[in-house]
């Protein structure tokens, strides 16, 4: 890619972007042998394809409908992202398909500590829990602080870590199909939100802090993440 003029991306160094001299862009990104070729560069693109055929065997599967679990959807409107199947196969990987929702991720007020109560819990199977709703944040900001959360007692998890975790479950199954749509807007402005809960660590003190980054109207970027040090 590099000998073919692209430039590898330094925050995601399996992104190689080109910019053409009449101000087109085109991107391709690659995970270990699947490949996502975009841009609007209506002329790179074909030649990027042949140029990769040459260097090694490639097969065009078309528009993108899947990859890794995250499936993409397109209307004239714009493109709509979400995780369903995967929500779904956690629920039944869980025994969790027949549980009762719940409407948030969260019990409202909860506040969670390494001292907790309860019984310490299989800590392979808790971090395997959390490792695939981290993996799932990817398209649902709506459960970053709930994670986040239940992510910072992955050493000693108790049975009331558990059930935090089992709660996000419950909440993925009230609403499986649900992920981010990137509408088709005339701007691209830039606009940013963040907030901390400010000492909302029972354990140390420390807050979290939350933000989320929108480009054309759209959003883009998002983390929660308790901060290193006490304010």
């Amino acid at each position: 890619m590099l000998r073919y003029g692209f430039k590898q991306s330094q925050a995601y160094h399996s992104l190689f972007v080109k910019h053409s001299s009449h101000g087109k862009t085109t991107a391709l990104i690659v995970y270990v042998d699947d490949i996502v070729l975009t841009g609007d560069d209506v002329e790179e693109v074909p030649r990027l394809k042949e140029y990769l055929a040459n260097e090694f065997e490639i097969k065009d599967l078309g528009k993108l409908k899947y990859f890794l679990g995250i499936e993409v959807a397109r209307s004239k409107d714009g493109i709509f992202i979400c995780q369903r199947k995967y929500v779904l196969d956690l629920l039944k990987e869980t025994g969790m398909l027949g549980s009762k929702a719940c409407d948030t991720p969260l019990e409202p007020g909860l506040k969670l500590s390494e001292d907790e109560g309860g019984e310490p819990v299989d800590r392979g199977r808790y971090q395997r829990l959390v490792g695939k709703l981290i993996y799932l944040s990817h398209s649902r900001p709506d459960i970053a602080i709930a994670v986040s959360m239940v992510s910072q007692f992955m050493h000693a998890p108790r049975a009331t870590h558990l059930e935090a975790v089992m709660r996000i479950l419950r909440y993925l199954k009230s609403s499986p199909g649900k992920g981010l749509y990137f509408l088709k807007h005339s701007h691209l402005n830039v606009e940013a939100y963040t907030d901390a809960d400010w000492a909302g660590s029972v354990t140390d003190r420390r807050s979290t802090s939350g933000y989320c980054t929108f480009v054309g109207g759209n959003l883009v970027t998002w983390r929660s993440k308790k901060q290193n040090v006490v304010a």
